[in-house]
């Protein structure tokens, strides 16, 4: 499952690739959004909630494709925000850009954060 992870998050990666991120100098800021997705095999939206409680805050296009992209590996909504979440504290949106504009190159760091994320998550499934 978590080879799986991996190919949607390099997908991920490389859509969610564009806009600039912003910082956020209290570790604590919790920002929430409200995003209407579709769930896959179903054709049926619904509302998901993700909440990042890291530094950094996506803007609405990154989130909407992480999740997008995300639920096509056919895991759980909780399981996508979870890892989001995680990212967030320390994947900027500048990161994000890189990995787009370098062909979807994914450096050890970030992988290494992925493959952090997708096993705090995991319970998530």
């Amino acid at each position: 499952m978590t080879r799986a992870f991996l190919l949607a998050a390099i997908v991920l990666l490389v859509a969610a690739g564009c806009g600039g991120g912003s910082k956020s100098t209290v570790a604590t800021t919790t920002v929430t959004k409200t995003l209407t997705a579709t769930t896959g095999e179903t054709g049926t939206n619904g509302d998901v909630t993700v909440t990042t409680h890291g530094r950094f805050h996506y803007p609405a296009q990154v989130t909407e494709n992480y999740m997008r992209s995300c639920m096509k590996s056919n895991v759980t909504k909780a399981y996508c925000a979870c890892t989001l979440d995680k990212l967030s504290n320390n994947v900027s949106t500048e990161d994000f850009a890189r990995i787009g504009l370098s062909g979807g190159r994914i450096p050890p760091r970030i992988r290494r954060l992925i493959q952090q994320a997708a096993v705090a998550c995991a319970d998530k499934l």
